[in-house]
């Protein structure tokens, strides 16, 4: 009896230990190199491991590897990252671009009138940035994407436990990152130096891991890998005559880095795969470089897909889908909004520039939408947000990095109105100080112009600023066909001006204004000249107000939104015995007719009230580019500048196709009517005009070739435009 009472406790003893020991499967790891766009391939090889029901237990990734294993470890699915990166729009989110909608009215000016920006060292002299992308776009994604995570994360109590390598900028020593706020890890992990400004995480200024363990395998081991299967997208090193760009330098330096840990990496795989990466290079990110290199992911992934069944079985690795439930709620009830980080503004301020109603539900665009208002302020080197706990729902918290901003800009351009041009501006946004904008423009061409900005510190609203404004114009007036004279003026201007943003993409505004005229003006509705000063000068006063409304996607070539601006003024000189009111209206307006093409809708319009001197009477420009002053009014077919009498009303339609990727035909059609009694409609007369504009969108600015033609002028106008004219 005692005998088999011992053989039975034997029995069961052993089933246990069978029983544990079966439990305790091995663990298996991904390890998932960097390598920018070529990281598309790590997708097809993470959609075969799924398909094949492979279980990740670990997941380890370097740059762009951090980024797929980090959202594949919090529970975002194969398919799931797929249609993320499909549906991603890669040149913006691979940049800081904001849209201009958000843009304050400063921002907007130099977004659409500069190619060249440097900031200004503390030294006072321009100089390179630390990265040519501050990332603000692609860490706000990562922040929506990763809403639901805690800002103290522990990656190892992950769904899938995650680690991510990065590269310490003070001691070049690696840093595997294992806890923190997620968002910024996966940044600091892929931050190429020169590339990205480098990451902050943990107290760590870091930059791309790739630098010290681009495919660390080693980390995983030391994680507690049993099996790891590596996904390497590097290549073998270039030969001297092969380096010949930028992206290949990249690469090779990285590679130099990664030698010594080569060899130990390698030998800790059980299976690695090697996508075919021919053709592509860590800057591929477009549409055709995903869906070829997911593709041949794939295929190195079913090349070994025997290797891998057989792990599978040999080891008994079990499946079980990853929980999702961190990366399930697409909307949070917002309770509350703080701030943190570095900055000088008030809250009450930046919670007014976010402008959310609280308690509400709001998605990742809302948020987005309230850090474009923010950062599009232009003294943010960055800003990005988290959701901290709350018992009634989540805190929306802002973190905020502001700089002294200080660049030197640089224009070109060439157009028929001022031949060859230079632009050169320096704008210093800074405010701590009493002023927090200052800002000189210089404009170097056949007519000339300088211009100076000051305004007050952002915390005053309404708006405080002055301005000096200076131009040298030579022109050509048309008082008919037959009939034009050459000119020379010299203007000058010094505004006090107030305004105050209200509502969104609206600005409510006024001030005074002394304006000076030099040089000669010619009768409005006369055939002959007249000399207005005798080769003097003649001094004007404005009282003014005026409404801007702009919410246009694009200044040049707009897909949608309107600009509206409308401005009263009294203008008087120094005699002070007639005082002469003037009404101005500007509007266009961008409707999206199909992808490829848009229809434009403007109004132009200027009434006199009274006989104002000739130097502020109506002109006509040909094109926008071609406007001097303004008040000058732009029309389809008339050369610049033409008069016309003291009311003058036009409208004009355009239809813009893009016929071939940036390159774009447009039809217009418009109408002006002017009188010099306005509430006479017998009085007016017309003129029917048109045009055809060849256009191509290029990065330094547009570049334009229009023909017009009208019934007034009875010639073929031309215009010409290469670069940015506001």
């Amino acid at each position: 009896m005692l005998r088999k009472l011992l053989i039975l406790i034997l029995v069961i003893t052993c089933s246990f230990a069978t029983t544990a020991q079966s439990s305790k499967r091995p663990r298996v790891a991904l390890v998932l190199s960097g390598g920018g766009a070529k990281g598309f391939a790590h997708l097809g090889v993470l959609k075969v491991l799924e398909e094949e029901k492979i279980p990740v237990d670990i997941i380890v990734g370097t740059s762009i590897g951090s980024i797929v294993g980090g959202l594949y470890a919090i529970g975002y699915s194969a398919d799931d990252i797929i249609k993320l990166a499909k549906e991603g729009n890669w040149p913006e989110l691979l940049s800081d671009y904001v849209p201009r909608r958000e843009l304050d009215q400063t921002s907007k000016t130099e977004q659409q009138r500069y190619v060249i920006t440097l900031p200004v060292a503390e030294n006072k002299f321009p100089s390179l940035p630390s990265g040519m992308v501050n990332g603000q776009n692609v860490l706000n994604l990562f922040c929506g994407l990763m809403a639901n995570l805690p800002e103290n994360a522990d990656f190892t109590k992950f769904p899938v436990p995650f680690a991510c390598v990065g590269t310490d900028l003070e001691t070049g020593k690696e840093i595997v990152m294992t806890e923190g706020f997620l968002p910024t890890a996966i940044f600091a992990s892929m931050a190429i130096p020169g590339v990205f400004v480098p990451g902050k995480h943990n107290g760590y200024l870091l930059v791309d891991g790739g630098l010290v363990n681009n495919f660390p395998t080693d980390v995983a081991k030391k994680m507690g890998a049993d099996i790891i299967i590596g996904v390497d997208l590097r290549k073998d090193l270039y030969q001297a005559d092969q380096i010949g760009s930028l992206d290949k330098l990249t690469n090779q330096i990285i590679n130099f880095y990664s030698l010594n840990k080569d060899s130990v990496n390698n030998s800790l795989c059980d299976i690695i795969i090697r996508p075919d990466i021919t053709g592509y290079n860590t800057s591929s990110f477009n549409r055709q470089a995903l869906d070829t290199l997911m593709v041949r992911g794939t295929n190195s992934a079913l090349a070994v897909v025997d290797q891998l069944r057989e792990l599978k079985v040999k080891n008994k690795l079990l499946y079980k889908t990853v929980p999702s439930k961190l990366v399930e709620q697409q909307k949070w009830k917002i309770t509350g909004i703080k701030f943190s980080g570095n900055y000088s503004m008030s809250d009450n301020l930046l919670t007014n520039m976010v402008n959310k109603t609280l308690p509400g539900e709001y998605n990742y665009d809302d948020i987005k939408q309230s850090i474009n208002s923010l950062y599009g302020m232009g003294i943010f080197k960055r800003v990005y947000f988290k959701l901290d706990d709350d018992k009634n729902g989540k805190i929306l918290h802002f973190h905020i990095e502001e700089g002294k901003a200080w660049n030197f800009n640089v224009g070109m351009r060439l157009n028929t109105r001022s031949g060859i041009s230079v632009v050169l501006n320096s704008t210093r946004k800074d405010y701590t100080k009493t002023f927090g904008l200052l800002s000189f423009t210089a404009d170097i061409s056949a007519n000339p112009g300088f211009s100076v900005l000051a305004e007050l510190d952002k915390e005053k609203w309404p708006k405080i600023a002055i301005q000096a404004d200076g131009n040298f114009n030579q022109a050509t007036i048309y008082t008919s066909k037959n009939n034009h004279f050459d000119t020379k003026l010299y203007t000058a201007s010094l505004k006090l001006f107030t305004y105050q943003p209200f509502l969104r993409h609206s600005i409510i505004g006024g001030g005074v204004k002394q304006e000076f005229y030099g040089g000669e003006i010619f009768n409005i509705n006369g055939i002959l000249p007249v000399n207005s000063s005798t080769g003097g000068g003649k001094f004007f006063y404005h009282l003014y107000g005026y409404y801007h409304y702009d919410s246009l996607n694009d200044y040049y070539f707009p897909t949608k939104g309107s600009e509206f601006y409308t401005e009263f003024s009294l203008t008087e000189d120094l005699v002070f015995n007639i005082i002469n009111p003037i009404w101005m209206l500007k509007n266009r307006s961008a409707i999206a007719l199909t992808k490829q093409s848009t229809l434009m809708l403007s109004a132009y319009g200027r009434t006199l009230f009274s006989d104002v001197p000739l130097q502020l009477g109506n002109f006509i420009a040909s094109k926008d580019y071609e406007v001097r002053f303004n008040h000058h009014l732009p029309f389809y077919g008339l050369p610049s500048f033409w008069s016309t009498g003291k009311n003058t009303f036009i409208g004009c339609v355009e239809y813009r196709a893009n016929i071939y990727k940036k390159h774009h035909l447009t039809l217009a059609a418009n109408l002006l009517l002017h009188s010099d009694e306005f509430n006479r409609f017998s009085t007016y007369k017309s003129i029917i005009g048109g045009g055809v504009t060849y256009s191509y969108k290029s990065p330094f600015g547009p570049v334009e070739f229009t023909l017009g033609y009208s019934d007034a002028y009875r010639k073929l106008t031309t215009s010409v435009n290469i670069g940015f004219w506001f």
